[in-house]
């Protein structure tokens, strides 16, 4: 207790300068004599606490007490405090009291100088709930379940052993060791629903180095070079790095990047609608003009949203329209969840246990409800199917360009997707 009272005095009169016998002993609810008796404790610790007599004295500390103590540089305190109130602002509450006294402690001016949110704009009341249980979770080393919906939409309810909170490609995610899966996942929180806190306590792990493992295989990336209309330029200077930006006369900006392969670089590009032009590769070019066709029809001619599977010309086998066979295309036909083939008529579809017809998978790969090559790895269908590209005049563009587009598209097929 009265190491707690020492260090209440030396706070206060950091803060204050200089106060009175009197107005600390009303503070702290004990008697003059023993604050005195406390100055002196603090001045036989080294601390060089004086009283002074007459009208304005009162106890007192050296004006140069401070910066001779603290030892770190203004630079460093901005650092520290910087951190403390990153911490505040995204559910530390706790840290409010410790940023205060740092903030009297460095001798700044008002404790509102910085303010740092990584929340989105318009983000909801529970996000910021959820990051705060999940904090608190982690420092009890508490088990947690919850209700988890992946990127694809997939619903599951997993057990983890949360390890840290992680700020990535904006947003919070949570690393843990799952239960479910007996190994580290990733969990974004936005994504977490129906949060239960877990009985006893979770044992000692070591996270993994990375948040992904490291595949050098599944990497693809794409030489882009884009053109962009002068009222995009706000996005095109937060996003990409001024080496990559060339101005042009006219307010244009050419862009030269590379990007992963994938479907987010398609939703990414088409988020800039008629402010940005590919220039190359044309096969890009072509992506985005099929998608902006897709949105076309779905306004001018009535059409509803297909999705991946269900585009309605090919539903039953049926034959598309001449003006709109030119626009299927992958994104908009029913493929096999296993090697991508199109399944297109009721023959080419495997069958389930009770022969009924498989809504996922072709006759190839999937026969009496099992796999026919059960052990086979997304290695070994990449290769199957690069041989068949190879075999059949290259339907798929150059060994280099099919092998591509396979790496990005089958790790998302229903059989290979990850966990």
């Amino acid at each position: 207790m009265k190491n707690s009272r020492l260090f209440e005095i030396l706070y206060l009169l950091m803060e204050k300068r200089s106060i009175t016998a009197a107005d600390l002993a009303r503070r702290l609810e004990v008697s003059e004599r023993t604050i005195y008796r406390d100055v002196d404790a603090l001045s036989a610790a080294g601390i060089p606490v004086f009283t002074q007599k007459g009208q304005g004295g009162g106890i007192r500390l050296m004006d140069q007490f401070v910066l001779d103590k603290a030892l770190l540089s203004r630079e460093q305190q901005d650092e520290i405090l910087f951190a403390l109130q990153a911490t505040l602002v995204t559910g530390g509450g706790e840290e409010g009291e410790t940023l205060a006294r740092l903030t009297s402690l460095f001798r700044r001016e008002g404790g509102d100088w910085l303010e740092v949110d990584f929340t989105d704009w318009g983000s909801r009341a529970a996000e910021r709930e959820t990051f705060a249980l999940v904090k608190s979770i982690i420092l009890a080393r508490r088990p947690l379940s919850f209700t988890y919906y992946s990127s694809a939409g997939e619903k599951s309810l997993r057990s983890v052993e949360p390890a840290r909170l992680v700020f990535k490609g904006g947003g919070w995610y949570l690393l843990a060791f799952c239960r479910t899966r007996m190994d580290w996942r990733i969990f974004r929180l936005a994504r977490m629903e129906d949060l239960r806190v877990g009985e006893g306590n979770c044992p000692l792990r070591r996270p993994p180095e990375r948040l992904e493992k490291s595949d050098p295989g599944a990497y693809r990336g794409v030489d882009l070079e884009l053109c962009f209309a002068p009222s995009a330029a706000w996005r095109v200077r937060d996003y990409f790095h001024p080496k990559e930006i060339t101005s042009e006369p006219d307010g244009r900006l050419l862009v030269r990047c590379t990007f992963p392969e994938d479907q987010w670089l398609m939703s990414f590009l088409l988020s800039f609608g008629s402010q940005l032009k590919v220039l190359s590769p044309d096969r890009w070019r072509r992506i985005l003009a099929r998608e902006m066709k897709k949105t076309w029809e779905i306004y001018e001619t009535g059409q509803t949203v297909s999705g991946l599977r269900a585009y309605p010309y090919t539903r039953g086998g049926g034959e598309a329209p001449a003006q709109y066979k030119e626009v299927l295309s992958m994104e908009e036909r029913k493929f096999c969840q296993c090697c991508g083939m199109p399944l297109d008529k009721p023959e080419d579809v495997g069958t389930e246990a009770d022969g009924a017809p498989s809504g996922d998978y072709c006759r190839y790969c999937y026969q009496n409800g099992n796999f026919t090559a059960p052990d086979a790895a997304l290695e070994d269908m990449i290769a199957l199917n690069l041989q068949f590209n190879e075999e059949n005049g290259h339907p798929f563009g150059s060994r280099e360009e099919a092998e591509q587009m396979m790496r990005s598209w089958f790790p998302t097929l229903k059989r290979w997707r990850k966990a």
